[in-house]
């Protein structure tokens, strides 16, 4: 990951931008602990100067342009930290490790039941999490188990209008914060359809809507300009469903 939603409009910007914008860039580890109004200060603009600068360049605003920033600077400092073997199955053994310590037996038991009882399970996930929701589909599909993949990005936003009773959404997010997500999450809870959702343990706006949750461990889980971001611990919650929905199906 490197810089270049910053300077990919540069000659477009006017003087006073572009020397935001070269601030920025030449002090990166500097401005993910500066607020706008410190670097208005700085450079001797207004605050309004670098809030516009931030949506000129398509972030929500400034916040956003800084936690782009800020995964720029950690994924750096990661690349010039030398892992050992030894370390890299450690980090690995860790995630599995602590999503296996959230686990509740009597969570994951209502959920497997709010499963198998839908009438249909849609399943929702965008981006790097796409691959596993299509393996929970697949192997639902395999247990006889009735769900729909949705892929296309267009029927995720018009699925909320056609949800009906006894139905229910699976979605899957890293961060909890995806916006197409949190969107059929809001519509289909509006509707008082059940939400299951996959996500990590964190304080995000995906487990405050939903009414199932599974949560995994993750080190990081801003997911929007960074999808290199392990989804070991999605992975291990996937499997653990359909572990246990084989199993129910044998007995």
């Amino acid at each position: 990951m490197d810089l270049s939603k910053l300077t990919e409009r540069y000659s477009e910007l006017t003087g006073l931008e572009k020397k935001i914008i070269e601030y920025i860039m030449t002090n990166s580890e500097k401005v993910i602990h500066l607020t706008a109004n410190e670097i208005a200060e700085k450079l001797y603009v207004s605050k309004t100067s670098v809030i516009n600068l931030s949506k000129k360049l398509g972030f929500d605003g400034y916040s956003e342009l800084r936690y782009y920033v800020k995964d720029y600077v950690q994924n750096k400092k990661k690349k010039d930290q030398i892992l050992s073997f030894q370390d890299i199955l450690g980090n690995i053994h860790g995630e599995v490790s602590k999503t296996l310590a959230l686990q509740s037996e009597k969570n994951i038991k209502a959920i497997v039941e709010k499963i198998l009882n839908s009438k249909m399970l849609y399943i929702v996930a965008r981006g790097a999490s796409e691959p596993i929701a299509d393996l929970l589909s697949s192997r639902l599909a395999l247990l006889k188990v009735k769900s729909i993949l949705i892929r296309d990005p267009n029927l995720i936003d018009v699925l909320g209008e056609g949800l009906g009773e006894g139905e229910t959404i699976f979605v899957m997010s890293l961060s909890g914060e995806t916006e197409k997500i949190l969107n059929i999450t809001k519509a289909a809870r509006a509707r008082s359809i059940d939400v299951i959702a996959l996500t990590s343990f964190s304080n995000n706006s995906l487990q405050k809507l939903a009414n199932y949750n599974m949560f995994c461990f993750a080190d990081d889980t801003e997911t929007k300009y960074n999808d290199l971001i392990s989804r070991i611990g999605l992975h291990t919650l996937t499997h653990i469903l359909i572990t246990y929905i084989d199993m129910h199906r044998k007995e």
